[in-house]
């Protein structure tokens, strides 16, 4: 059985590099009146559509009207039989459904029936996880005795863990502030005088007829001994 476990970890671990994606939040809105006055989109239904709206729950028909109408549209582009199973869901699947990007979505619907189902009982970290994985290592994983799937979902989630912390060290590393050095001056310097003491030349060695007169000699030597 060890062998057989670590067998399924390797399997993961071997493929190509996991990265976990991220999705934005959304919710399968409940509004609080479903008046044919408040069915928003309603009117733009051909006459079928409008029958199968009809013949809705009153509870469906407000989440319907509750969804942007960008979800309504795309909602009627699937098949009637993948319409039904979306009403057969449990609200928080109906939420994280539309949760995930457009192509995950298309996506869900070519998974074989046993893969969605699988899907559904997986943790949320999980979920996560296998949309980052292949067509071939969600094959494999399906593939595998419960124990295999453990050990192989933590081997994923490890990897996920590492890329996301060599991922944050990046950025981390690429954000902190380097002092810069001041670029070497060009041109002319300033006269010394007032407020301007740095950075600047003496007004005699400017040719000026003021300012300090340059010594000839060390201070406490004399000039012979220069």
């Amino acid at each position: 059985m060890k062998t057989l476990l670590k067998a399924g970890a390797a399997l993961m671990l071997g493929a190509a590099t996991i990265a976990a994606p991220s999705f934005a939040l959304a919710q399968d809105n409940v509004g609080s009146v479903n008046s044919v006055q408040d069915k928003r989109g309603y009117d733009a239904l051909d006459a079928a559509q409008k029958s199968e709206y009809d013949a809705w729950p009153a509870e469906n028909q407000t989440f319907y009207t509750g969804w942007p109408s960008d979800y309504q549209s795309e909602f009627w582009t699937y098949p009637a039989d993948y319409r039904t199973s979306y009403w057969g869901w449990p609200a928080d699947y109906r939420t994280a459904y539309w949760a995930w990007p457009s192509d995950s979505r298309t996506s869900y619907w070519t998974w074989p029936s046993d893969y969605q189902s699988y899907y559904w009982a997986l943790t949320p970290e999980q979920q996560s996880a296998w949309w980052a994985l292949s067509p071939e290592q969600r094959g494999q994983i399906t593939a595998m005795t419960p124990e295999q799937q453990l050990a192989a979902w933590d081997s994923i989630n490890a990897q996920i863990t590492a890329t996301q912390a060599a991922e944050t060290k990046t950025i981390m590393a690429s954000s902190t502030t380097v002092e810069a050095t001041p670029a070497a001056r060009t041109g002319e310097y300033p006269i010394c005088g007032g407020a301007i003491q740095d950075s600047c030349i003496q007004p005699r060695e400017a040719g000026k007829n003021y300012g300090n007169v340059p010594l000839d000699y060390w201070p406490g030597k004399p000039a012979s001994s220069m």
